[in-house]
């Protein structure tokens, strides 16, 4: 055994990455909701990204509220409320595992190796995250909207390591890609390995946001049942 713990990416690895098309009518679907231009509610999201995902924006009915009104409306509680709910139920259905993933978790498990899960990502994770079916399957589980910090700052990684009660040295991180997740992995020690499903290259992503994925020439699987092997 050459890791102590293996820390996973949410987005793009342990589930599917979400297509653009799929994100784009759920942009449309909320944005429809709160009453307000669906274009203009696109942008204004994207573009707060960060704070949403650093949980400066608050909780979802916050982030959907303020994103409204950035958007050029002010959307009513019960147009807040029912936005929530359109959003929870879609995201509900993107959380679901890859086909391999409860197997890879369990036999890492077996195997005496602690698993983590480091992902950037706002409010309405956390709020499903007991739904999931590999979610008892965790021995750490760091969001970046509770932590107040996102991959690639040091500190998620950091932290994640911290609970699970090992240096960053004694853990691989594996992730898709995004967000510099993997070069901000290898800079505080950690063995970083990206995972590049064939047919999941998706090319809305800009460059800054898959730099990783692009450029990597590091340790590279194709699925996450090939991970034991390597741990």
């Amino acid at each position: 055994m050459r890791y102590e713990a293996v820390i996973f990416d949410l987005f793009g690895t342990l589930i599917q990455t979400v297509s653009p098309d799929d994100y784009q009518r759920m942009l449309a679907e909320v944005a429809g909701a709160l009453r307000v231009d669906s274009d203009t509610f696109a942008g204004v999201w994207r573009a707060t990204v960060d704070e949403r995902e650093s949980g400066f924006l608050g909780g979802i009915s916050e982030i959907l509220g303020h994103t409204s009104g950035a958007a050029g409306r002010t959307a009513s509680a019960v147009e807040i409320a029912d936005a929530r709910l359109r959003w929870l139920a879609i995201t509900r259905e993107w959380l679901t595992p890859r086909n391999d993933a409860r197997a890879t978790l369990e036999v890492i498990r077996g195997m005496g190796v602690k698993v983590g899960l480091l992902s950037n990502c706002s409010a309405e994770v956390p709020t499903l995250w007991s739904t999931i079916t590999i979610a008892d399957l965790f021995d750490s589980i760091v969001f970046s909207c509770e932590l107040g910090a996102m991959k690639p700052n040091s500190s998620t990684y950091q932290a994640v390591a911290k609970n699970l009660g090992f240096n960053p040295t004694q853990c691989m991180f594996v992730g898709d890609g995004g967000a510099r997740e993997l070069s901000g992995a290898s800079a505080v020690g950690m063995k970083a390995c990206l995972l590049r499903v064939p047919g999941e290259e998706y090319a809305w992503f800009d460059s800054f946001y898959r730099e990783d994925a692009l450029e990597w020439k590091g340790t590279t699987v194709g699925s996450l049942s090939q991970l034991p092997s390597m741990v």
